[in-house]
């Protein structure tokens, strides 16, 4: 019941109170969003100028664009080398300028302190000829263990031999009987074709100075062990070649690390088993060894391959995620994360669902190529020989 003191109103200034306060608040509302297109507004300026504006030469960097790279290869390897702060100012440069011309491989010098606008234009005018005919030129991929990478070198026993090496170990002050993981994958010039020991210590060279960089732009990287880190990245290169899912692997290592369930991961087995290209099977699962991470709690020994920079900054600085499986996606590329094992398991049927019709076309054209072929008759052209249990 309505007490003496109260106001009491009727219908009509309940109304035009409502109205007042929703107009009250669709103005706020306005202002909201025009404050947040002035902001958003002074934001793209800046970025556009920070771009496209001419800035002085400052030290010169040498950087190798190898071949078949992509414009975000190229905006990483600018990144790497410290010439611009995110790949993203080199993709903004690439719309603003609008021609979209190719990057040709080779060696390029380009000064720091330049905009990526002008990066972009030294790179367009393409390499230095003089370093590109003059100089050797060796591309070492991102993934590849210290055997695998031997084989592109002209004596593979001496490229081992160096990696193995105890004093060039304990040089980069490291406690591990070879430098697998620590020999950086890049595209590497010299004046003539190196002796293997020469490259494997640009390489390691390299790499401690890549880690460095990485770990200064990740607070408290500085902190973290070196060979744990190392050893993560070398499955994260392994288990994804996606970039965006590279932090999101790396979690899942951590989070079922933690938890102490094992890693589970088949990068581990074709390591140790050097099976490589191959499908695993069951009884590969109960190899006796620490790198069996079906077998065996926590992370192998140590890296399992050469991981590249992305790899490393997922292992420094992995999502923030609760995942703790995945599983790869029928288009070989991406995978699907999950929290729990139901999900997970639902997601591997899915995959088994739309991988199934892949794998039979696949069966089916390599029987078509083991099956003799015989000409027709009517036009006398080569036609497979229906086998006798086939319609």
């Amino acid at each position: 019941m309505t007490q003496p003191d109260e106001p009491v109103f009727d219908t009509p200034p309940r109304r035009w109170t409502f109205f007042r306060i929703l107009a009250t608040a669709v103005l706020f509302g306005l202002a909201a969003l025009l404050l947040a297109g002035v902001a958003g507004g002074i934001v793209a300026f800046v970025v556009y100028d920070h771009v496209t504006q001419p800035g002085a030469d400052g030290p010169e960097v040498e950087v190798a664009v190898p071949q078949k790279a992509t414009g975000r290869d190229v905006g990483r390897l600018l990144v790497e080398n410290g010439l611009i702060e995110h790949e993203t100012f080199f993709q903004l440069a690439a719309r603003i300028d609008g021609t979209n011309q190719p990057i040709r491989s080779g060696a390029y010098r380009l000064h720091r302190g330049n905009s990526a606008l002008q990066l972009l234009r030294q790179l367009y005018k393409g390499p230095s000829h003089q370093v590109l005919d003059t100089q050797f030129r060796i591309t070492i991929p991102e993934g590849l263990t210290i055997r695998q990478a031997a084989e592109l070198v002209k004596d593979p026993k001496a490229f081992i031999e160096a990696a193995h090496d105890q004093a060039l170990i304990k040089k980069l002050g490291l406690d591990a009987d070879s430098l697998e993981g620590f020999l950086m994958p890049n595209t590497y010039f010299f004046d003539t074709e190196p002796e293997p020991r020469a490259l494997v210590e640009r390489m390691a060279a390299q790499f401690d100075k890549a880690y460095k960089k990485l770990a200064a732009q990740v607070p408290g990287a500085e902190k973290l062990n070196k060979m744990r880190i190392v050893t993560i990245a070398s499955l994260v290169e392994e288990e994804t070649k996606a970039d965006e899912e590279r932090p999101l692997v790396a979690r899942v290592i951590y989070n079922r690390i933690d938890k102490k369930m094992p890693l589970q991961l088949d990068s581990t087995l074709q390591f140790v088993l050097n099976k490589y290209g191959q499908r695993l099977v069951n009884e590969d699962k109960e190899v006796d060894s620490p790198y069996n991470t079906y077998m065996k709690n926590g992370l192998p020994p140590g890296p399992i391959s050469s991981p590249g920079a992305a790899s490393l900054r997922a292992a420094m600085r992995p999502a923030d995620t609760k995942n703790l499986y995945f599983v790869s996606n029928a288009d070989g590329h991406t995978h699907t994360f999950s929290n729990t094992e139901e999900e997970h398991n639902r997601a591997v049927a899915k995959f088994r669902r739309e991988i199934e019709p892949q794998r039979e076309a696949l069966e089916k054209q390599r029987r078509q190529q083991l099956t003799p072929s015989t000409p027709t008759p009517e036009s006398g052209r080569i036609m497979p020989v229906t086998p006798p249990n086939e319609n």
